[in-house]
């Protein structure tokens, strides 16, 4: 993807309940991880002591969260500006789930950090499968091109029939138009309508009288 585009979890955080100063980071990963403390209350007040998910998209700020009612924490995973927080939701509740099974407090910070990880995992397994899809993609179009260009070739040939120019574009296309098929096969229309009506006929091509387009029967 773009270096310049931000498209990756930045961190993790806890959020816990204080008497006096209300919403206060309890654990965080990495160690350097910045987080404003408005936001930091602006979740606490969001979540209500309410176990949910919240996704809160400030115009520096994009984040998904959810409310530990057993724990009385609240779990932040801190996503950049192009990330979309309904898909890290099921890592979230694996992290809950995690967090839930957990009777050790010292081990919180390892289980903050190896999720952390998870999420990073889950972004680039996402990105490859996006990048692998539009590879496909760019090269499927490459080829539809080519096949274009060669067909144009052969029509423009005396070699072949007029049958096997009709065969040949429609195996490149899904459907025909009759006015599609005069463009390229230079032939006479009279003629063009008795070939595709014999194709029809037997069965190697199909008509769409609602779409007015011919297809091959496969």
């Amino acid at each position: 993807m773009d270096a310049e585009i931000d498209t990756m979890p930045n961190g993790i955080f806890l959020i816990r309940w204080d008497e006096v100063e209300g919403g206060i980071i309890y654990l965080k990963f990495p160690e350097d991880l910045e987080i404003p403390n408005p936001v930091v209350q602006q979740i606490t007040i969001s979540h209500n002591f309410t176990e949910s998910y919240i996704i809160t998209e400030e115009k520096k700020w994009n984040s998904v969260s959810y409310y530990n009612e057993k724990k009385e924490i609240i779990i932040v995973l801190v996503l950049s500006k192009f990330d979309d927080g309904n898909d890290y939701l099921e890592i979230l509740e694996k992290f809950n789930q995690e967090i839930d099974k957990l009777t050790e407090e010292e081990k919180l910070k390892e289980t903050l950090e190896a999720m952390f990880h998870i999420s990073l995992d889950a972004f680039r397994t996402t990105d490859e499968v996006i990048t692998k899809l539009s590879n496909e993609v760019a090269f499927l179009k490459t080829r539809e091109y080519d096949y274009e260009v060669k067909f144009d070739f052969i029509t423009k040939t005396n070699h072949l029939p007029v049958k096997s120019k009709i065969l040949f574009l429609l195996a490149i296309k899904d459907l025909v138009k009759l006015e599609d098929f005069k463009k390229v096969i230079m032939t006479k229309k009279q003629w063009l309508l008795s070939v595709l009506e014999t194709l029809v006929k037997n069965n190697v091509v199909g008509y769409d009288s609602e779409k007015d387009s011919y297809y091959l029967r496969v």
